[in-house]
């Protein structure tokens, strides 16, 4: 017997409701991994349904395919949220949930008193980082790692109608990251890259004007955004209704991009830099472009130009 094994027979004992997360941090690690691994343990430990109640941010509870969600941002407003995470990452250098911390501590009995719960067990998201961790070190094989991750659909929903989308669309995202640094050169590329894309098809920026995250948007004139339009609770579930709706993803690599592969939509993704990131999540993402026969492209701006010019003196 594993130690997941054992740990999930702790887990499941007696029938309790189990809350799943709260799920704090990257869009690209709780799309990639930890929805997935969810599933996994649903399906090889026969957790029914309706005994996991989704927590996590920005309207994403549904992503999770579960009876219930709990909106994390309905107990907590977002800059006390932002605190806690700037809080962590000067304590351990990182975001990552590896532990189950003081402030979730304290938050956890308020969200199962508030669910009416009496008994409650936790799912916590140090779980998945403690068993992927050879995973994200390269020391533990693509199958592995997939053996432990099922990838169901993605549930979806519909755009708000007051958004009054375009009837086809790009969707836009770039952002500053260790891999995307936002400097004159990088603003000059992406206003020309886009400037070239609009005269074919319109494109909607996933701009929230929300301070979500350290992630700050790209200035990306004269297209439709998100500015004004979302609030902090419902964020992240109209970017990915967005995304859903799109005919391509174009954006910085990273969690966004990821998302929009596991919706299933023709992404591009770029960096100039591959530092502060493991390789192991590009390959993954490949993987799920492969398998689900999609287009997926990730690399430097100067990459895409390179694969646009061969293309066009074959055509020619």
């Amino acid at each position: 017997m594993t130690r997941l094994d054992l740990h999930m027979r702790w887990l499941l004992r007696g029938k309790a409701p189990i809350l799943v997360g709260p799920w704090l941090s990257e869009v690209g690690f709780e799309s990639l991994y930890w929805i997935p691994f969810v599933h996994y343990l649903r399906h090889r430990y026969n957790i029914p349904k309706d005994r996991l109640i989704a927590v996590t941010r920005g309207g994403a509870g549904f992503w999770y395919d579960t009876e219930q969600a709990v909106e994390l941002l309905d107990y907590v407003p977002l800059k006390d949220l932002r605190l806690a995470q700037l809080e962590q990452h000067a304590a351990t250098k990182s975001l990552k949930q590896t532990t189950l911390t003081p402030w979730e501590q304290k938050l956890i009995p308020l969200i199962a008193a508030r669910c009416g719960l009496r008994r409650h067990r936790v799912l916590h998201p140090s779980l998945m980082y403690s068993f992927f961790h050879d995973w994200w070190a390269s020391k533990m094989s693509l199958l592995d790692c997939l053996t432990h991750l099922r990838f169901a659909p993605m549930p979806v929903l519909l755009p708000p109608p007051e958004l009054d989308l375009p009837e086809r669309y790009i969707a836009v995202k770039f952002y500053q990251r260790p891999t995307w640094p936002l400097n004159p050169d990088i603003q000059h590329w992406t206003e020309d890259l886009l400037g070239r894309l609009a005269p074919k098809m319109p494109i909607v920026s996933l701009s929230t004007g929300l301070p979500a995250d350290d992630h700050t948007d790209a200035h990306i004139p004269g297209v439709i955004n998100l500015v004004g339009k979302v609030t902090p609770q419902n964020n992240l579930a109209i970017q990915s209704a967005v995304i859903a709706k799109a005919q391509a993803f174009i954006g910085t690599y990273g969690g966004t991009m990821q998302l929009a592969v596991r919706l299933g939509i023709p992404s591009a993704g770029f960096f100039t830099q591959f530092k502060d990131t493991a390789y192991s999540h590009l390959l993954l993402t490949n993987y799920l472009g492969v398998s689900g026969q999609r287009p997926v492209f990730v690399g430097r701006p100067g990459d895409a130009s390179f694969v646009a010019q061969l293309m066009t003196g074959i055509q020619a």
